[in-house]
């Protein structure tokens, strides 16, 4: 327990603190002050739980000091100290709030022990009562936001029962909206640099709620919000035309001053997405879908701001279509020439464009990944990788997409996906020399070209006498054995299509004599290739 000693004797001040000392007891004289203005401001500044005082001081006297404590810090409790010819002005004291007057005259170690021991059981009942109420007041204000969140969310859900009787129910949840003129805000909260100020997620909740209403409060007079889910809080509040501001005008403002508090108060960056305004109840899951929507391209970026509903997106499906085409194509390339380094590089520098440039909506990133894995996982199967490898990477990559609310996440699970394939492929290639790799390389990118086995020794710096005898030695093929067998393949991919003549398959995998090309091929497969396109055509 505190103590101040209030006293205008110096003397008198120390005897006091001594005899406190010697009680042995949990008290400690936390300050002395020689009038009431200097005992009245050091308990504005300091933690003071008693304050012992003399009556007769110069300024403020002690029954002045007592009647201030009582109407500015009524948690402090205080004891008059007083001599017999005082006694009148301690009764007066009593009346103004004092817990006990000690006589100088009479003052026993034993006395003040009891007076202490006394005023601290006090003090521990008030504290026990406190914290009992206010466990009450939480448990019933926990209660009324239970109960709003749940009504709420049954009118945002499209609910005919809960918009009947809705100015009923909102008197009786204490909240100050009408159905006209309603608006919903969705705000979500983003990692910033720092980290937020509260990191419990029960006690964040309730700060951001408590910011978001009263925000609303000062700048409107109306509103309120609630936890939709995770990291997202819905805003709902009555925005009005005025003679300063347009609605529009106001509700950019209440958006902007939520966006400061966020920050200011927890450390909390912001996305607020704002929809369009409506006359009646009814439209609420819609007013939710356009706040969702203005604020999807933002809280997928982590990009903090404010957004309106617009009815078209400024990237519609013909910008997505010229963003992902090029691509889409590049990376097909690369996976079906072998080139599997290529193709991890153009995969890290589409995820680093489409962070920087937010080039996508979430739904088209996801689409655009999705199309990238499945090209790998095709890849993978190409060149043999045991089905039960890739099955569930193939079934279960639309569903992973989705699971993912940010692009930083989604970006993450592709790398590690197309890694995942990656291995798997690797695993299934034989693994030659690096000159017979860097040849291999070499072939897959330029099969279609009339390629001699002396450009491949000058691309790997190698005799071509060498370099015969080392291919040979690695894949187990002449150089022309391979070529063949590379330039069959992909002759196999593109007639798998249904899309090209024969003629032009010859002509793309390098051979301008079609009748030579399909000899070769019948070879190479057992089939022609008109017969192999009418297989195909039935799986």
């Amino acid at each position: 327990m505190n103590i101040l000693i209030v006293d205008d004797e110096p003397m008198i001040r120390e005897w006091f603190q001594m005899t406190v000392e010697r009680t042995g007891g949990d008290y400690r004289i936390a300050g002395e002050a020689s009038n009431g203005e200097d005992a009245l401001a050091f308990c504005r500044t300091h933690p003071v739980d008693l304050v012992v005082t003399d009556i007769k001081m110069p300024g403020m006297n002690g029954i002045d000091l007592i009647k201030a404590l009582k109407e500015e810090l009524p948690r402090i409790r205080s004891v008059v100290f007083s001599s017999y010819s005082e006694f009148q002005f301690a009764a007066e004291a009593l009346k103004f709030g004092a817990s006990e007057y000690i006589l100088k005259a009479e003052i026993t170690l034993s006395g003040l022990e009891e007076i202490l021991r006394k005023i601290k059981k006090d003090i521990e009942l008030d504290q026990r009562a406190a914290s009992e109420i206010n466990a009450l007041r939480y448990s019933l204000n926990e209660s009324q936001v239970t109960l709003r969140n749940a009504y709420f969310r049954e009118l945002l859900e499209g609910g005919r029962e809960a918009a009947i009787g809705f100015a009923d129910k909102m008197e009786r949840l204490h909240i100050g909206l009408s159905e006209k003129h309603l608006t919903l805000l969705a705000v979500g909260i983003v990692q910033g640099e720092k980290p937020l100020r509260i990191q419990e997620e029960g006690l964040l909740q309730n700060a951001v709620i408590n910011i978001l209403d009263e925000t609303m409060q000062h700048e409107l007079g109306n509103g309120c919000s609630f936890l939709y889910k995770p990291g997202l809080y819905i805003m709902l509040c009555n925005s009005v035309h005025t003679g300063l501001k347009s609605q529009r005008e106001s509700l950019l403002v209440l958006a902007s001053r939520a966006s400061e508090h966020l920050k200011r108060f927890v450390c909390a960056d912001a996305v607020i997405g704002i929809s369009h305004m409506y006359s009646k109840l009814s439209y609420l899951p819609e007013q939710l879908s356009e706040a969702l929507a203005a604020a999807d391209r933002h809280l997928f970026y982590g990009d903090p701001g404010i957004a309106w509903y617009e009815e078209k997106s400024s990237t519609g499906s013909s910008a997505y279509n010229n963003v992902s085409s090029g691509w889409t194509s590049m990376f097909q390339g690369y996976m079906d020439n072998g080139l599997t380094a290529k193709a991890g590089s153009l995969l890290a520098t589409i995820m680093d464009e489409l962070g920087t440039g937010k080039l996508l909506s979430a739904k088209q990133a996801r689409s655009l990944v999705l199309e990238l894995i499945y090209i790998a996982v095709n890849r993978g199967r190409a060149v043999g990788v045991p089905m039960e490898q890739l099955e569930t990477l193939y079934i279960d990559a639309h569903v992973e997409v989705q699971r993912y609310a940010t692009f930083k996440e989604l970006s993450g699970w592709a790398s590690s996906t197309f890694h995942q394939i990656m291995d798997r492929i690797s695993a299934q290639r034989p693994q030659y020399v690096e000159a017979v790799e860097r040849a291999c390389e070499y072939i897959a990118q330029r099969y279609a070209e009339d390629l001699m086995l002396q450009d491949i020794a000058d691309h790997v710096h190698l005799s071509r006498t060498y370099i015969s005898e080392l291919f040979k030695k690695e894949t187990g093929m002449n150089y022309n054995e391979y070529l063949m067998q590379v330039r069959m393949e992909k002759a196999k991919e593109l007639l798998k299509r249904q899309t090209l003549k024969v003629a032009d398959a010859a002509a793309l995998v390098g051979y301008s004599n079609t009748s030579y090309f399909i000899k070769l091929f019948k070879n190479y497969t057992g089939l022609s290739p008109s017969e192999y396109m009418e297989r195909q055509r039935n799986i």
